[in-house]
């Protein structure tokens, strides 16, 4: 009678351990592609964060010098176009910003997706999960 409920047991406690390799499996699986996660999110907002201080400093540094070369154009032909001038003066900047636009919206186009490897390797567990069943 004893050597029945061993065996028993036995079977029972190899698919009890079987199923808890295979959660662990699962957990790891998980906290690896959480891992991944963060790491790609604290790149991105360090990027974007660095991207923003220089551009933030190249726009007043250039806005500051844009604007004193005009007003020393403007004040050189003070007295004979100083309209004609301002008016060059100001179709340069504005020309100037939209070429900036311009290049921006190229930029934010070509960006890659966020989280894009995080997302690739989620779907190749997908596939993997789904061609072993």
């Amino acid at each position: 009678m004893e050597n029945s409920t061993s065996s028993a047991s036995g079977p029972i406690s190899k698919l009890l351990r079987s199923l808890g390799n295979v959660l662990a499996s699962v957990i790891a699986l998980g906290q690896t592609r959480l891992e991944l996660l963060t790491l790609e999110l604290q790149t991105e907002v360090r990027r974007a964060a660095g991207l923003l201080a220089l551009g933030f400093f190249t726009l007043f540094f250039t806005g500051m010098g844009c604007l004193l070369a005009g007003l020393s154009l403007i004040f050189a032909f003070w007295d004979s176009q100083r309209i004609l001038v301002s008016t060059l003066v100001t179709a340069f900047f504005f020309l100037m910003a939209s070429l900036g636009g311009w290049k921006l919206a190229g930029a934010m186009r070509r960006k890659p997706p966020m989280l894009d490897d995080t997302l690739g390797e989620l779907r190749k567990d997908r596939d993997r999960l789904r061609s072993g069943s």
